[in-house]
């Protein structure tokens, strides 16, 4: 019994050490920190920006019927190639043919009455210049005969609208393209101005929609030469060029910019809709020096002011703090200029710098 009693420390010693070895595993885990990061650049140098954005079709067109009425067909379905000029849907035009065929019948009658009036009013110019009727009469068969012809002028007038009115009935394609959506269904009366199908115009070249951060839309001007990347299309970039840039801001993002695809092949490959990364080339500052860093990247304390530079990221995208005092120059659109203490290509941590301590282990996450 003595024998076993005397063995209990021993094991509880072991198991106590065992337990310490896990336990300083776990904590050196715990003790690699994530954070976010970003790269400093010299403040003077080219450099490249890329943004997420949003492929969309260089037109699109909703469409619908100028006058309002029943749908008797629609002829297209979504993902149709239309031509210019091709009937898409057909309204139910009875009524408007009876208008027609209506301000026909007026057109006609006014016809016979002006040749009527017309014919009166040579006969009473004769008898006048004969001297058997009065000048009362020829001003009363002049004006008839005037009225006469301003009503076939009226009565076709509005033939033409009639017949118009009839060619409304037919929604027709505007442009050659395909059709994106289609709004209403055989037998489902529509309002005039109500959308009925949608059509993307194919003969121009697609746009890509990006918002950019208003620290880089001074940078943006039309004409500026882009690229684009779709992930669906694989990794080749094509050519495009800044058409617009907006002068008011899309919320709190930034501010929209549009970029137009080059002509070149493959480009009717990009489908509105399709995400996209647009990567725009930004000159430097001539006369700039030193390094830019994001300003959240720098730290003041009682020491002055501060970086956490984090050395080159092992397989597994670990890193060790360094400390490093700072000097600072001007705050630019672009970041924060470093004019000591950090080198063109180093990463420096942007957040949490309050709680990282010299010498820890960090795990890196996105960069800024």
């Amino acid at each position: 019994m003595d024998q076993y009693v005397a063995r209990i420390p021993v094991l509880l010693f072991a198991v106590g050490l065992v337990a310490g070895c896990g336990g300083e595993e776990a904590a050196s885990s715990a003790d690699i920190r994530p954070v976010r990061y970003a790269r400093a650049v010299v403040a003077g140098a080219d450099r490249t920006r890329t943004f997420a954005g949003i492929a969309r079709a260089a037109s699109e067109q909703d469409l619908a019927f100028r006058v309002a009425g029943t749908v008797t067909a629609v002829e297209v379905a979504v993902g149709s190639s239309v031509r210019l000029g091709q009937v898409l849907a057909r309204l139910d035009a009875g009524d408007l043919e009876l208008r027609r065929q209506q301000a026909e019948a007026g057109v006609a009658q006014a016809l016979a009455q002006a040749r009527n009036a017309r014919a009166t009013y040579e006969r009473v110019v004769a008898l006048y210049e004969s001297g058997n009727a009065s000048m009362s009469d020829l001003d009363a068969a002049r004006a008839t005969y005037e009225s006469a012809n301003a009503s076939e002028t009226s009565a076709a007038t509005a033939l033409r609208l009639a017949e118009q009115q009839v060619s409304y009935a037919r929604l027709q394609a505007p442009v050659d393209g395909s059709v994106s959506r289609v709004a209403v269904d055989v037998n489902e009366a529509v309002g005039a101005g109500q959308t009925v199908v949608v059509v993307i115009d194919t003969g121009g070249n697609p746009e890509v929609q990006v918002v950019v951060p208003e620290a880089f839309i001074g940078e943006m001007r039309a004409g500026r030469p882009a690229e684009v990347v779709f992930g669906a299309l694989g990794d080749g970039a094509f050519d495009a060029t800044v058409t617009e840039v907006g002068t008011a801001a899309a919320g709190a993002g930034g501010f929209p910019v549009i970029v137009r695809l080059n002509a070149q092949p493959y480009a009717a490959q990009v489908r509105p809709g399709m995400a996209a990364e647009v990567t725009f080339h930004i000159e430097g500052r001539p006369g700039a020096t030193g390094v830019l860093v994001p300003p959240e990247a720098v730290g003041q304390d009682q020491r002055g002011r501060f970086v956490y530079v984090l050395t080159p990221p092992d397989t597994a995208n670990v890193a060790t703090a360094e400390r490093r005092t700072v000097e600072t120059g001007a705050l630019m659109p672009e970041g924060l200029e470093i004019l000591g203490g950090v080198e063109d290509g180093e990463y420096v941590a942007t957040a949490g710098l309050g709680a990282l301590a010299p010498g820890q282990r960090v795990r890196l996450l996105d960069a800024r």
